[in-house]
């Protein structure tokens, strides 16, 4: 017989969440509401590539948890400028006095476009939204969570990151998010905050062009935005284990996504002709590293005076092959 699980309850607790009008943004609200959380539901109500507005979704959620029992209010200015993003903070706090998670899921497309016909204003456009955005709640929130001396942080980056063929802004803004997370959660260790950002795979309005075939019913019925939330709660409660991660989920499925370096090669004598001939040694990842800033100058350090290095310290004898 399987124990039964203490429910990870939010109760006490306030969430804001950025673009919870539709899709995912609207699971994840619904799920905090119902595990007792007082949610500011932050919609703009723009369209799939960012034009326009509507208070429909955001109120239409919102009326949802309060017919349920819950609590929870509208914000229906526009994060793509900073007074909009920080007024959804300072919206937060005015209408429940703090807030212990912020959720930034806020964010369209622009649809693809070869590199050679992009323009800075459609990459300004997605970093207005994604990174800028980031950038401003996060800090409008910071002086708040430090004070609490507790505070979750939960960005939807995507696998975009990975760097998309087609839509160079797009995987630009998303990879922002990898340096963006790592150093807030860095900085917010020492004062009880703490940041990850996940990857969702989801059918949201972005999945609607998708060609009729056996792919796209498959994706429509297994990748329902409701199976991101789960982890979004966890990285969101006083009892997340984790700090500075990134998370692939959808569709059920939870995986980490690392950011590493190899084991590499040392030789402050180089030549181009001898970077060259060592590039296999360098690709080789039967020894893998995952540092922070800090911990891959100490690996350079601990190779270059010949030690050895694990994941977590310099080993006591000297590393084969050093020089």
């Amino acid at each position: 017989m399987t124990a039964t699980k203490e429910q990870l309850r939010f109760d006490g607790r306030v969430v804001l969440i950025t673009g919870a009008g539709r899709g995912m943004g609207r699971a994840h609200a619904l799920l905090f509401a119902a595990r007792g959380a007082k949610v500011v539901v932050s919609d703009v109500g723009t369209d799939l590539f960012g034009s326009g507005a509507d208070a429909g979704p955001a109120e239409e959620v919102v009326g949802a948890i309060r017919a349920a029992g819950g609590e929870a209010v509208p914000y229906l200015a526009d994060l793509s400028t900073e007074e909009g993003a920080r007024g959804a903070v300072r919206a937060t706090l005015n209408a429940y006095g703090r807030i212990d998670a912020l959720v930034h899921n806020a964010g369209f497309t622009l649809g693809g476009m070869p590199f050679e016909k992009e323009s800075l204003a459609r990459l300004d456009k997605l970093l207005s939204v994604n990174t800028c955005a980031a950038y401003a709640l996060c800090q409008e929130a910071w002086p708040a969570m430090q004070q609490q001396r507790h505070g979750r942080i939960v960005i939807a980056a995507s696998t975009a990151l990975y760097g998309m063929a087609g839509s160079v802004p797009y995987s630009t803004a998303k990879a922002s998010y990898i340096g963006f997370t790592r150093a807030l959660a860095a900085e917010g260790a020492a004062h009880g905050i703490k940041v990850n950002a996940v990857e969702p795979a989801g059918a949201t309005r972005m999945a609607e062009n998708l060609a009729e075939s056996p792919f796209r019913t498959w994706f429509l019925d297994t990748m329902k935005p409701e199976r991101v939330s789960p982890l979004v709660a966890v990285l969101s409660h006083e009892r997340c284990p984790v700090n500075g991660e990134f998370f692939i989920v959808g569709g059920g499925r939870v995986a980490r996504t690392l950011l590493g370096e190899t084991h590499g090669w040392v030789d402050a004598d180089q030549s181009p002709e001898d970077a060259l001939e060592h590039l296999p040694e360098v690709m080789a990842d039967a020894r893998r590293y995952f540092p922070n800033a800090g911990d891959s100058v100490l690996k350079y350090s601990a190779l270059v005076l010949g030690y050895d290095m694990d994941d977590s310290a310099v080993a006591a004898k000297p590393a084969t092959g050093s020089k």
